[in-house]
Parts: structure tokens; sequence; C-alpha cells
């Protein structure tokens, strides 16, 4: 079954670091582009895409991310609606510490 949606993270021309302050959303049926950007001196990692059930729609579901804040050195969990890209994360945890960039995760339902 061919998907609809792809994730991808917004990379910086010359900016030295490994991600971008925004995540793509890009639609591949309508060709079009949403931008979730979470602001100056903010990395985001690549999103881990979590459905809300077993048979729920290709973005009905939730978008998991680090976004590193190079003011605080510290990284954030971020939680994303993918139903609402551009709209306020669902939920935010705050870490105590800087995730690397480029740390790769799996989430695994028990």
């Amino acid at each position: 079954m061919p998907h609809r949606y792809a994730y991808t993270v917004a990379m910086q021309s010359g900016a030295g670091v490994l991600g971008g302050s925004a995540l793509l959303r890009h639609d591949l049926l309508r060709r079009e582009v949403a931008v979730h950007d979470f602001g100056p001196y903010r990395e985001a990692g690549e999103a881990v895409f979590v459905p809300r059930g077993p048979l729920s729609a290709e973005d009905d579901g939730w978008l998991l991310t680090y976004v590193h804040d190079g003011r605080t050195d510290r990284s954030d969990l971020v939680v994303l609606d993918a139903g609402d890209f551009t709209g306020p994360p669902v939920a935010v945890v705050h870490l105590p510490g800087r995730v690397p960039s480029g740390f790769h995760a799996n989430w695994i339902g028990s």
C-alpha cells in the first residue's frame, strides 16, 4: 500500500549542525509540505510516528522527536499530533541533559 505522508527534518544549509529547527510533513498525494518550526537555536531530530491504534489512519497518531535547545544545552521529548502537525505540541517532556544529535530510538508497544 502506498503511503501518503513522509516526515523529514529540515536541514540547515551551512549551519554546522546535523539537524534543523523544523520538521516537514510531505503530503505525497497533494504534493504539499507543512512545516513545524521549533524556533531559533532549537534542533529537531528524526520523528517517530506512533499510531493511535492498530486500525488508525496514516495520520491518526503522534510524532515523537527529540529537540535540542542550543541556549540551554538540554533536550526535550516533543509529542506532536500528526493530524494537527502545525499546531502546538500535545506534550513536552523536559529532559535533564542533552540527547546527542542523530540519536535514534525504537518505540515498541507492549
